[in-house]
Formats: C-alpha cells, sequence, structure tokens
C-alpha cells in the first residue's frame, strides 16, 4: 500500500487551493458510529459531548480519514423548541426521537418562543462540542440549516406537508422564527471563534423531491436559505458545506443562480443523485462530495464497499473544482469497521494523483 504524502490539515487545504494533492480526500461522515465501535451507548454519546469527542478521537485515530470528530443530534432544534426527547437504551445503539412537538395544532405556533442558546438542551451541548472541536485545533461548522428542517422537527413532518397547502402562512410563521433561530446561532460561532475560523453546515432533507415538489421548495424554502446564505457571507463566513439530501434534481437552477454562494462550496449529495450531472452543473468551481450508498456501507461486504467506491472514483477523480469520496448520507452507526476501511483503501488505491 502506498503512503500517503500529506497530512489531514494538508490535503484538505490543497483540497481548496487545487494545488499539489496527493488523493482524493475521505470524509466517513462518522458520528454517532463512533460511538458504536467505542462500546458507548448512544445515549451517553448524545448527552455527554466530552464522551463523543472522546469516541470522535479514537475512530479518527483508528481510520486516519480525512474528517474530524462531529456531533449532532437528531431532531435537536425540536427539542430546543421545547419538544421532548427520548434517549433509549435498548438496544444500546439507539437513535433518539421526539416524542411530543412542540407544536400539535394551530394555536401553538404563536406560542413558540425564541430559545434561550444558554439553556437550550441541544444547541448548549452542540456549542460545548464545537468548543472542545477549537481547543483541540479542529475547525467548526454552524448549523446553518434549513428552516424547513427545523420547522419539520418544530411541527413534524407529517403535519408540515399538510400545512404547506391548508396552512401556508403558519408555515412561514415558523419558517421566520426558525431563520432567526439559525442566525443568531450563527452570530454565536462568529463572536466565539471568529467568522474566518468557521464553516457553515447547510442539510437539506426534506426539501428533497420525495417530499416537496421543486415549486413548494421555491414558495416556502428558497427565500429563507437565501437570506441565510447572504447574511452570514456578509458576515465573513467564507467556507461552507451543503448536503443536498435525496434527490434534488429540479431544484438545481435554484442553486446555480439565485442562491448566494461561497467560492468552493462542498456539495455534500445523496445517493440518489446523479453525481457527474449535479456536478457539471454546479460548475468547476465547487467541490462534490459523495456518495457511497448508505445501505451499502452497512449491510454490504468489504469487497462491495471497495467496488462501489471505485467507480465513484473515476467518474469524479477529475472534475475540475475537486472530489471527496464520502457516503451519501451520513455514515450508518451500525457501519462494519472494515467497510469504512475500504473506502479508505479505495481512495488509496484508485484516487491518487502524479
Amino acid at each position: 500500500m502506498s503512503e500517503d504524502r500529506l497530512t489531514r490539515a494538508e490535503r484538505m487545504k490543497a483540497l481548496l487551493t487545487r494545488k499539489g494533492l496527493d488523493r482524493i480526500p475521505v470524509n466517513a461522515g462518522a458520528s454517532v458510529y463512533a460511538a458504536a465501535i467505542s462500546g458507548m451507548y448512544a445515549r451517553d454519546y448524545y448527552l455527554e459531548p466530552e464522551k463523543a469527542m472522546e469516541a470522535g478521537l479514537w475512530a479518527l485515530a483508528l481510520h486516519q480519514y480525512d474528517g474530524t470528530p462531529s456531533y449532532n443530534i437528531p431532531d435537536w432544534s425540536g427539542w430546543d423548541f421545547g419538544g421532548e426527547m427520548v434517549f433509549p437504551t435498548s438496544p444500546k445503539i439507539s437513535l433518539p426521537y421526539l416524542s411530543k412537538r412542540a407544536v400539535q395544532e394551530p394555536g401553538d405556533v404563536e406560542k413558540l418562543q425564541m430559545p434561550d442558546l444558554d439553556q437550550a438542551p441541544a444547541f448548549s451541548r452542540v456549542f460545548r462540542f464545537a468548543k472542545m472541536a477549537w481547543e483541540k485545533g479542529f475547525g467548526v461548522s454552524i448549523p446553518a440549516g434549513s428552516a424547513m428542517g427545523i420547522a419539520g422537527a418544530v411541527i413534524g413532518p407529517e403535519l408540515m406537508m399538510r400545512w404547506l397547502k391548508k396552512e401556508p402562512e403558519l408555515i412561514h410563521r415558523v419558517l421566520r422564527l426558525a431563520t432567526d433561530f439559525l442566525l443568531t446561532i450563527a452570530d454565536r460561532y462568529i463572536f466565539e471563534f471568529g467568522a474566518l475560523n468557521c464553516a457553515a453546515f447547510s442539510t437539506y432533507p426534506l426539501e428533497c423531491h420525495a417530499l416537496i415538489s421543486h415549486r413548494d421548495f421555491a414558495n416556502f424554502s428558497l427565500p429563507y436559505i437565501k437570506e441565510i446564505h447572504q447574511k452570514l457571507l456578509d458576515k465573513g463566513i467564507k467556507k461552507w458545506i451543503v448536503h443536498l439530501c435525496g434527490d434534488h434534481t429540479n431544484n438545481l437552477p435554484y442553486w446555480t443562480g439565485e442562491i448566494p454562494l461561497a467560492p468552493r462550496t462542498v456539495f455534500h449529495l445523496g445517493h440518489e443523485a446523479d453525481i457527474e450531472h449535479f456536478a457539471c452543473t454546479l460548475g468547476d468551481d465547487h467541490i462534490i462530495g459523495g456518495n457511497v450508498h448508505t445501505t451499502l456501507l452497512q449491510t454490504g461486504s468489504a469487497n462491495q464497499v471497495y467496488e462501489a467506491s471505485r467507480q465513484v472514483i473515476e467518474k469524479m477523480k477529475y472534475h475540475p473544482g475537486g472530489f471527496i469520496l464520502m457516503p451519501a448520507c451520513a455514515l450508518p452507526a451500525l457501519t462494519p469497521p472494515l467497510n469504512v476501511h475500504a473506502m479508505l483503501q479505495a481512495a488509496r488505491d484508485f484516487g491518487r494523483y502524479e
């Protein structure tokens, strides 16, 4: 096996500057996976960010991928806005879930209030993790959206989908509050770490075509995305990761024509995306990440993961904007460690540059 020539930090810098890259980077997107391979209860990972950081550091030391320790609580904003979050202990690796949403009927929208960031149960933990990452020399990422993702956590996706047609004004009220919440969070990060030291991370699962049409995307989500992007760019945020979860093909014109983008934005694509089409449409200035199927990563063999990774690499290795090999979404918690190694091995075997 050939040895890597660059360190993780050097490789990511070379990717951004397009100078001297030794091989394509690999970001495993590992979060609660780190807890699983550490023998930790997922509940402890989610409730104690110090333990999440410890597990993340061990996973990074084991695999030597190009990402950093990460931490995220599913539907975290729904908890902060007053929902009731449950953290199961059986089985050992179980995702938390909201047993009660803050909004269950139209009248509840009027009662919503902006969370106090210092008291918010989820954000306070996310921010503690960010401080630890900063102290250990890692970058920090502002949770920058989407507003519709927060609305889905606060209202519930099923009710939100009905209200898009029946109660559109209520949806806009929640989206306005969600946008203000995200911008307030961004201000806290910028004050603590400085704009130049922060990246923004946006994820758009509820905007995919399996859930809403591109017309509903334009009417409900797009105005708030544009506002968040422009305001954070104006505040000096120069690094951005956009995760388009699911199929967003019909939304591509908005990303290329209307949404303000930072140079060298990373677009992380789901397995549903035609990765070559997205790369061509988004253009040569942006970095593409993806998109090894997460189901294959959890249930396939190492040989299958290695082959699937090879196929993605050979499609994207010479994308002028640059490419990062990644799972199509967050790495499943129960992924066999050998399959993570297979992704990295494929990058070293097929992703080297002369």
